[in-house]
């Protein structure tokens, strides 16, 4: 996370811009948040910390995700976000970190040496090969933007792995003119 990002959820006041008990349980997880993050940030953890990270980290996501109670977009909602809200790195965060922090902890090795730049430029490339720059649309039909993603780009690692040309040649024979005229259809994929 960037600097101007830790900024935003470390002091964003979000109370002041959305009212009532909402906007102060916003603001709350967003610390939280903040607080879980400079613990994966530490270069040393011991046991007990990893697991409280873990239980911290989990119940950060059931208040992320809590059930709505009321009319949405009213001060009376309780809940914050939507259960499809919560992101792959949500996931990781809560799930799949703390076993990284012990698997690591074991090497003498921590989180903080790790940077995830990597797979953001490939997110970055594949939306802006897929979408044309864009993520908007959701997906295709029923399937989701992800699926559609990956689809894509399997479909490329197929052809390249069994050497489908990208480029095939179609002849198109017309019998009243007893001209051949070839056309070149090339591989999308």
């Amino acid at each position: 996370m960037g600097p101007d990002k830790k900024k935003m959820v470390e002091k964003f006041p979000v109370s002041k811009f959305v009212s009532g008990t909402r906007g102060q349980d916003i603001e709350k997880l967003w610390h939280e948040f903040h607080r879980l993050y400079n613990v994966l940030r530490q270069s040393q953890l011991s046991d007990q910390e990893i697991h409280q990270y873990k239980v911290d980290a989990e119940n950060w996501i059931r208040v992320f995700c809590r059930p709505a109670q009321g009319h949405v977009n009213s001060l009376q909602n309780i809940g914050l976000y939507r259960k499809a809200d919560v992101t792959p790195y949500m996931h990781v965060f809560a799930k799949h970190n703390p076993l990284f922090m012990q698997q690591l902890k074991a090497k003498g090795l921590s989180l903080r040496i790790f940077s995830t730049s990597s797979i953001e430029k490939k997110n970055h490339n594949q939306i802006r090969v897929f979408f044309g720059g864009t993520t908007m649309g959701g997906g295709n039909g029923n399937k989701s933007v992800v699926h559609d993603i990956m689809f894509f780009e399997n479909q490329h690692l197929f052809y390249l792995m069994e050497n489908i040309p990208r480029e095939i040649n179609n002849r198109n024979i017309n019998a009243d003119n007893k001209k051949n005229s070839s056309s070149t259809v090339i591989n999308e994929a």
